[in-house]
Order: structure tokens, then sequence, then C-alpha cells
């Protein structure tokens, strides 16, 4: 099974990994990139969904003209400088993100959920209470990984790499990969990733259900 797909930066949402596809059954994941002047609109369905800016900073309104939540997000240039602005939002809500001054990149992660929430901007070193959501979003890296999940990655210099263990508890199932800039791993139910060897600077985005 082919548990990697390549992130190739490109305008507007750009989805990554749905559920049903590579062996994940409850997670969507996709990347959001805005120029100055652009705006995305979604309606979260019967999802739950937690926004993390990668970079660039941005307006969002949660709900209504913003009844729910509203402000602007985001203060760093790119993953390696600080921590991020997250936003939980609650299922059947509605969002938008504007784009004023900056262009800006947001990662948009999604889990199942009927749970009643509020939406939420959390700052950078904001506590978040995973217990009442569906969706544990981290950027703390990890050298031991658990699916199922959905890992996003970004190296500093771009042209290096980080050695993977992947294999599958109780299965001979194991193999041994290159993690490069912007690759995003498909981890299904039961499969374990181990990072080996890294001699660059490493960001890792860890998407799981609760």
């Amino acid at each position: 099974m082919n548990l990697f797909k390549k992130y190739k930066p490109d305008k507007g949402y750009t989805r990554l990994i749905e559920s049903g596809e590579m062996g994940i059954t409850g997670l969507d994941f996709g990347i959001l990139n805005l120029g100055i002047g652009e705006s995305f609109f979604e309606d979260t369905g019967d999802n739950e969904v937690m926004l993390v800016v990668l970079g660039g900073q941005c307006e969002l309104l949660v709900g209504h003209n913003g009844n729910k939540a509203h402000g602007l997000i985001g203060d760093r240039a790119d993953v390696f400088e600080g921590e991020a602005y997250r936003v939980s939002i609650p299922y059947r809500t509605t969002y938008e993100i504007l784009a004023h001054d900056d262009p800006v990149e947001v990662a948009v992660c999604k889990a199942p959920s009927f749970l009643e929430t509020a939406a939420v901007i959390l700052e950078p070193g904001d506590d978040f209470n995973r217990g009442e959501h569906a969706l544990i979003v981290s950027e703390t890296p990890a050298h031991s990984i658990s699916g199922e999940a959905i890992c996003f990655y970004r190296l500093t210099p771009v042209e290096g790499h980080a050695s993977q263990r992947i294999y599958r508890e109780g299965h001979s199932f194991e193999q041994s990969v290159n993690v490069h800039h912007n690759n995003v791993l498909a981890l299904p139910k039961g499969y374990h990733a181990e990072l080996a060897e890294v001699e660059v600077q490493l960001y890792c985005l860890r998407i799981s259900g609760s």
C-alpha cells in the first residue's frame, strides 16, 4: 500500500487525503493557499474542522457575518517561525477566510462529528481541551506515531530528507522510506511510523481522531 502523497503548492484549496482513501476512514486533510484579496468560504457539514495557519495572516469569519467567531489569525512567515494560530469550528457551521494584506497558507483538517461545541480561535500557546473534540491536531514533533493519523511534513533545507520506518503491528509489513519536503503520510489504523534519522530541521503536522 502506498502511504505517501506529495503536495504541490497551488492556488485555492487542494484536497490531499479524504476519508475512504489510502486506508484512512475518518479524517480529511487539505491545504488552502490564498493570494492578497482572495477569499475562501465553506460549510463544515457533518465534520469538525481545525484550521492551522502555516504562514501569513488572514481574517476569519465563523458563522453568519462572524457571529460565532471573528478575528485576525496568523503571525508567522512559515512553519519554522514559532507556533501556529489554530481554529476549531463545529459541524454545520459556515466559515470564511479572507486574505487582505498578505498571502496566507492554511491547513484544513476534518473529522466526522456531531458534538455541540463552540467555535474557538486559539492563539499560539493557548490550551485546547481535546476531550470535548473529535480532532487532535499537533505541531509537536513525534518520533513515534500510531494510526489512524495523517502527517504533513516540511523540511529546511527543502532538498534534505529524513528517514522513517513504517510497520504494521502483528504483520510482516515493514518498510523504510525517506520523508521529503511537502510529503503527506496516511497512516491507517494498526500502522506505526518511527523517525530513524533526521539531519534537517523537520516540521510535522499530525492529525488524528480523539
